[in-house]
């Protein structure tokens, strides 16, 4: 299933990839080249991202104890970009499952990660955390389709693995719900659906990520207030 579902997330980035062309123009080298002041900083915070969001400020932006935190930092894979540090919660709330045919309840965490740390160029950001219009899920959607038919047709999947994926895969494209920030960095995305703010400034992205009770407003707020913190700190 972990696979399946991996397929599915590289299959959906195919349609910003295969739409922009080639990126590597001089122009945009050069706007990266020009623009890599926070990026420069937050090299600082490799393998310190503890440092970057501290404990104290997660607990401020959950308004939970510190002291009742557990801390996950994820440095396995050797790329800073997919390293991720979570604060978690255990405030008792629980979510259905199903299982097997059956439904279960199962923990649900109260959670605050960063990660997702990297250079890129404004341009590329725009692009690739615009609003979706539906003819780009849709495009999203065929493009996955193909893909995974033609590993059917390799022999590498199975076509009941294929519907299943593909299943999967329409239902987190046609989820990605995208606004546009302008409450803090050159540039912001807020997508309700992961929970999660994806913000741009100076040549450097970072992602935040939330699952809390509360309701979707309030969870954007605390994102950008947090980011605003973290922003300051570079």
């Amino acid at each position: 299933m972990k696979t399946q579902i991996f397929y599915v997330i590289i299959l959906l980035g195919m349609v910003s990839c295969g739409e922009k062309g080639n990126t590597g123009s001089l122009g945009e080298a050069v706007e990266l080249a020009e623009s890599k002041g926070l990026f420069e900083a937050a090299k600082a915070y490799e393998g310190k991202l503890n440092e970057l969001l501290t404990l104290e400020m997660a607990a401020n932006t959950m308004g939970f104890p510190a002291n009742d935190a557990d801390v996950d930092y994820n440095t396995t894979l050797s790329n800073p970009s997919f390293h991720a540090l979570n604060y978690t919660w255990d405030r008792g709330r629980t979510r259905p499952m199903t299982v097997a045919n059956m439904n279960i309840e199962v923990p649900d965490l109260d959670r605050l990660e960063l990660s997702g740390i990297q250079e890129i160029s404004k341009k590329d950001y725009e692009f690739q955390y615009r609003v979706l219009t539906p003819e780009e899920v849709q495009q999203s959607n065929q493009l996955m389709k193909d893909a995974l038919q033609d590993r059917v047709a390799k022999g590498e999947i199975t076509q009941d693995q294929a519907d299943l994926a593909g299943g999967l895969g329409e239902g987190l494209a046609g989820n990605q719900t995208r606004e546009l920030v302008s409450e803090v960095g050159e540039a912001a995305t807020w997508m309700p659906e992961e929970g999660a703010l994806y913000v741009y400034q100076d040549g450097l992205m970072f992602r935040l990520t939330i699952n809390q009770g509360e309701d979707e407003a309030n969870l954007k707020q605390k994102l950008i207030k947090l980011a605003e913190e973290i922003i300051t700190k570079l």
